[in-house]
């Protein structure tokens, strides 16, 4: 059996791991993290950060690998453009891996290609965050610049805020650079798409809905079809068809944001993987009926030599997420009441047991979620409610006993 490489182990890396297996691979699974759950799946087993490029290199060779893989997560991407570079093997190539896992070179491409976009900075130390704060006079959000699951990320309304946030931001970056960038609020599009051979091709967009607690920018609900009128779709799909191409995105699966000011729409960030919280191992099939986790083994390996047909349903899914109180968790119930439901798909609700130690609710990565289908958006949101009335979780906080954080 033929080797192929697969970066990231944790949850969300779970389908893609399974379907190697599935299509006739031994796994080689890297990551730095021992009790990763996608070990159970591999083959070898690597432990090593995904991040340095020349060790995990070394282990390909090692293992003669067919392919290298990743999805769901921004961290690898550069490594596997790297490894399949070295070795000959299909994938984007090193340079195009940069333009989808930096912020500044995201807008940097897009002000080549004439793409509006909103004003920014690359900043390295607070002198120069301060400068452009005051010369914009408005409210900025920094960003690590190359970091995922908006780990980092703050919006600042006053000077007096910007040196804990900025310090913070830094802290997340490994290059130690920041992106400093007006903030604008609006509607928020969500687009995945497909390539091979550098054609593109979009796939679903969908509608995002922030929770309402400052300084979190993470999704409770990321819905699929858009509910919005047909010609925005269209603009956004349009936008982001340029951008993809534009940025000369090789092969595999995309997810893009996009925010509204008025008519126009500007990007926030672009990925060359597929979004995260299921949306590219489930989302996606669900809505299309393709098998993205199948396509990604396969243009990995050079086996797939064309896009493959799509079928769009009327069907509507999504995710809907939440999170736990800070506190001790003093109960759990409705898990298994919740998988039993014939409208549930995916979940990662065995993050949560009785006794442990919730973390603030500052990234994306300490949110529970499930996936959800159902026939039209009123059906999607009853079910929603239904999945809310059943998993009941208690954590004692300082301020007494608190139930889950849905919106």
């Amino acid at each position: 059996m033929e080797n192929i490489m697969i970066l990231g182990a944790n949850t969300l890396q779970l389908p893609l791991i399974q379907q190697a297996k599935k299509s006739g691979y031994n796994t080689v699974v890297v990551s730095p993290n021992k009790n990763e759950p996608g070990f159970e799946y591999a083959t070898y087993s690597v432990f090593v950060d995904i991040r340095n490029e020349e060790a995990v290199l070394r282990y390909a060779q090692k293992y003669s690998v067919v392919g290298v893989v990743t999805d769901q997560t921004d961290i690898p991407v550069r490594t596997s453009a790297f490894v399949s570079e070295h070795m000959g093997l299909p994938g984007i190539g090193y340079e195009t891996a940069c333009l989808f896992t930096d912020k500044y070179l995201m807008r940097e491409k897009c002000k080549d290609l004439g793409i509006p976009t909103l004003r920014y900075k690359k900043v390295e130390n607070l002198k120069e965050a301060e400068i452009f704060f005051e010369d914009l006079n408005r409210e900025v959000i920094l960003k690590p610049i190359d970091n995922q699951g908006s780990k980092g990320i703050s919006k600042v309304t006053k000077k007096e805020e910007l040196q804990s946030k900025f310090e913070e931001a830094y802290r997340y970056s490994k290059a130690k650079t920041v992106l400093i960038e007006e903030y604008i609020s609006g509607d928020e599009f969500v687009v995945e798409g497909i390539a091979y051979n550098y054609e593109y091709q979009n796939l679903i967009s969908g509608d995002t809905y922030y929770f309402d607690i400052p300084n979190v920018f993470s999704a409770t609900k990321r819905i699929f079809p858009s509910k919005k009128n047909a010609n925005l779709i269209q603009k956004v799909e349009d936008l982001n068809t340029k951008i993809i191409k534009g940025f000369g995105l090789k092969q595999g699966i995309t997810h893009s944001e996009f925010i509204l000011r008025g008519e126009d729409v500007y990007l926030i960030e672009t990925a060359a993987r597929g979004g995260g919280v299921f949306i590219s191992s489930d989302l996606i099939p669900l809505s299309t009926g393709l098998n993205t986790e199948k396509f990604l083994v396969g243009i990995s390996t050079g086996k797939i030599n064309e896009l493959p047909e799509i079928n769009k349903n009327e069907s509507v899914c999504g995710y809907a997420a939440f999170f736990l109180p800070v506190g001790d968790v003093a109960s759990i119930e409705g898990i298994e009441e919740v998988r039993a439901m014939q409208y549930t798909h995916r979940d990662n609700l065995d993050f949560m047991a009785v006794g442990m130690k919730t973390k603030p609710f500052n990234d994306k990565t300490a949110r529970g979620f499930i996936i959800v289908s159902a026939e039209n958006q009123d059906q999607f949101e009853n079910r929603l409610m239904e999945i809310r009335n059943t998993l009941k979780v208690v954590v004692e906080t300082d301020e007494g006993y608190k139930g889950l954080i849905w919106n």
